[in-house]
Protein backbone atom coordinates (compact mmCIF):
# COMPACT_ATOMS: atom_id res chain seq x y z
CA UNK A 1 0.00 0.00 0.00
CA UNK A 2 2.85 2.35 0.88
CA UNK A 3 4.49 1.65 -2.47
CA UNK A 4 1.27 2.57 -4.34
CA UNK A 5 0.99 5.88 -2.44
CA UNK A 6 4.63 6.76 -3.12
CA UNK A 7 4.25 5.87 -6.80
CA UNK A 8 1.09 8.02 -6.98
CA UNK A 9 2.90 10.98 -5.42
CA UNK A 10 5.82 10.65 -7.84
CA UNK A 11 3.51 10.48 -10.86
CA UNK A 12 1.56 13.51 -9.62
CA UNK A 13 4.76 15.50 -9.16
CA UNK A 14 5.96 14.60 -12.66
CA UNK A 15 2.63 15.61 -14.22
CA UNK A 16 2.59 18.94 -12.39
CA UNK A 17 6.20 19.71 -13.32
CA UNK A 18 5.56 18.65 -16.93
CA UNK A 19 2.57 20.98 -17.23
CA UNK A 20 4.55 23.85 -15.74
CA UNK A 21 7.48 23.27 -18.12
CA UNK A 22 5.07 23.10 -21.05
CA UNK A 23 3.54 26.47 -20.11
CA UNK A 24 7.01 28.04 -19.94
CA UNK A 25 7.84 26.80 -23.42
CA UNK A 26 4.70 28.42 -24.84
CA UNK A 27 5.79 31.99 -24.05
CA UNK A 28 8.68 32.12 -26.51
CA UNK A 29 7.38 29.71 -29.17
CA UNK A 30 6.01 31.58 -32.17
CA UNK A 31 4.80 28.26 -33.64
CA UNK A 32 2.71 27.46 -30.56
CA UNK A 33 1.40 31.02 -30.21
CA UNK A 34 0.38 31.30 -33.87
CA UNK A 35 -1.44 27.96 -33.78
CA UNK A 36 -5.23 27.73 -33.49
CA UNK A 37 -4.89 26.00 -30.12
CA UNK A 38 -4.97 27.43 -26.62
CA UNK A 39 -3.19 25.96 -23.61
CA UNK A 40 -3.25 27.56 -20.18
CA UNK A 41 -3.52 27.38 -16.41
CA UNK A 42 -6.02 29.85 -14.96
CA UNK A 43 -5.82 29.91 -11.19
CA UNK A 44 -7.84 32.99 -10.26
CA UNK A 45 -9.92 35.32 -12.38
CA UNK A 46 -12.41 38.13 -12.42
CA UNK A 47 -13.56 39.16 -15.91
CA UNK A 48 -16.25 41.37 -17.43
CA UNK A 49 -17.15 42.21 -21.00
CA UNK A 50 -19.38 44.97 -22.31
CA UNK A 51 -19.84 45.74 -26.02
CA UNK A 52 -16.31 45.87 -27.43
CA UNK A 53 -14.59 46.17 -24.02
CA UNK A 54 -12.88 43.68 -21.71
CA UNK A 55 -11.67 44.05 -18.11
CA UNK A 56 -9.95 41.22 -16.26
CA UNK A 57 -7.76 40.43 -13.26
CA UNK A 58 -6.12 37.04 -13.66
CA UNK A 59 -3.49 34.67 -12.37
CA UNK A 60 -2.64 33.03 -15.66
CA UNK A 61 0.07 31.21 -17.61
CA UNK A 62 0.04 29.80 -21.11
CA UNK A 63 -1.99 31.29 -23.96
CA UNK A 64 -5.64 31.91 -24.78
CA UNK A 65 -7.41 33.68 -27.63
CA UNK A 66 -9.28 36.70 -26.35
CA UNK A 67 -10.35 38.36 -29.63
CA UNK A 68 -11.12 37.23 -33.20
CA UNK A 69 -12.15 39.07 -36.34
CA UNK A 70 -12.65 37.78 -39.87
CA UNK A 71 -11.64 40.71 -42.09
CA UNK A 72 -13.15 40.80 -45.58
CA UNK A 73 -10.23 42.98 -46.78
CA UNK A 74 -6.98 44.33 -45.38
CA UNK A 75 -8.01 46.99 -42.88
CA UNK A 76 -7.09 48.79 -39.67
CA UNK A 77 -8.79 48.65 -36.27
CA UNK A 78 -8.30 50.83 -33.22
CA UNK A 79 -7.29 49.19 -29.94
CA UNK A 80 -7.00 50.81 -26.49
CA UNK A 81 -5.30 48.67 -23.86
CA UNK A 82 -3.71 48.43 -20.43
CA UNK A 83 -1.59 45.44 -19.43
CA UNK A 84 -0.38 45.53 -15.83
CA UNK A 85 1.77 42.67 -14.50
CA UNK A 86 2.44 42.44 -10.75
CA UNK A 87 4.28 39.08 -11.03
CA UNK A 88 5.52 36.98 -13.94
CA UNK A 89 5.41 38.24 -17.51
CA UNK A 90 2.68 38.64 -20.10
CA UNK A 91 2.07 39.92 -23.59
CA UNK A 92 -0.77 40.60 -25.99
CA UNK A 93 -0.06 39.44 -29.52
CA UNK A 94 -1.86 39.95 -32.81
CA UNK A 95 -1.86 36.92 -35.11
CA UNK A 96 -2.86 37.73 -38.67
CA UNK A 97 -4.45 35.38 -41.19
CA UNK A 98 -0.98 34.35 -42.46
CA UNK A 99 0.07 33.26 -38.94
CA UNK A 100 2.45 36.20 -38.53
CA UNK A 101 2.76 37.48 -34.95
CA UNK A 102 3.03 41.10 -33.84
CA UNK A 103 3.59 41.90 -30.17
CA UNK A 104 1.16 44.63 -29.15
CA UNK A 105 2.45 45.00 -25.57
CA UNK A 106 4.74 42.98 -23.31
CA UNK A 107 5.30 43.56 -19.59
CA UNK A 108 6.92 41.71 -16.71
CA UNK A 109 7.27 41.83 -12.90
CA UNK A 110 6.02 45.08 -11.41
CA UNK A 111 5.19 46.74 -14.73
CA UNK A 112 1.99 48.39 -13.59
CA UNK A 113 1.01 51.26 -15.85
CA UNK A 114 -2.18 53.12 -14.93
CA UNK A 115 -3.04 54.80 -18.24
CA UNK A 116 -4.58 53.17 -21.30
CA UNK A 117 -2.46 53.16 -24.48
CA UNK A 118 -3.79 52.98 -28.01
CA UNK A 119 -2.64 51.39 -31.23
CA UNK A 120 -3.81 50.98 -34.78
CA UNK A 121 -3.65 47.32 -35.79
CA UNK A 122 -3.22 46.44 -39.45
CA UNK A 123 -5.29 43.36 -40.20
CA UNK A 124 -4.99 41.08 -43.20
CA UNK A 125 -7.90 39.58 -45.10
CA UNK A 126 -9.13 36.50 -43.23
CA UNK A 127 -9.08 35.52 -39.57
CA UNK A 128 -7.12 37.76 -37.22
CA UNK A 129 -6.72 36.96 -33.51
CA UNK A 130 -5.37 38.47 -30.32
CA UNK A 131 -3.97 36.12 -27.68
CA UNK A 132 -2.93 36.75 -24.13
CA UNK A 133 0.33 34.88 -23.48
CA UNK A 134 1.81 34.67 -19.97
CA UNK A 135 4.44 32.85 -17.96
CA UNK A 136 5.21 32.11 -14.30
CA UNK A 137 1.61 32.29 -13.01
CA UNK A 138 1.50 35.94 -14.01
CA UNK A 139 -0.71 38.22 -11.96
CA UNK A 140 -2.32 40.37 -14.62
CA UNK A 141 -4.72 43.25 -14.91
CA UNK A 142 -5.89 43.58 -18.51
CA UNK A 143 -8.23 46.15 -20.01
CA UNK A 144 -8.91 46.64 -23.67
CA UNK A 145 -11.42 48.10 -26.06
CA UNK A 146 -11.43 47.35 -29.78
CA UNK A 147 -13.57 48.75 -32.58
CA UNK A 148 -14.53 45.45 -34.29
CA UNK A 149 -14.55 41.71 -33.76
CA UNK A 150 -15.56 39.29 -31.03
CA UNK A 151 -14.14 39.41 -27.51
CA UNK A 152 -14.21 36.26 -25.38
CA UNK A 153 -13.32 35.57 -21.78
CA UNK A 154 -10.06 33.91 -20.86
CA UNK A 155 -10.63 30.30 -19.79
CA UNK A 156 -13.07 27.52 -20.48
CA UNK A 157 -16.24 29.47 -19.63
CA UNK A 158 -16.55 31.23 -23.00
Amino acid sequence: MKRIMITGCIISALVINGCSANMKSVYSSTNKISSNTNSFNLNDESQTMDNQSYVGKLEFEGMDTIWTYNAENNEDVELSYLLSVAKGKAKLVLINSNGDIEIIIENKDNAQPTDMNSAKLSLTEGENRIKLVAQDNAQIELKFKISKGEITKIGFDK
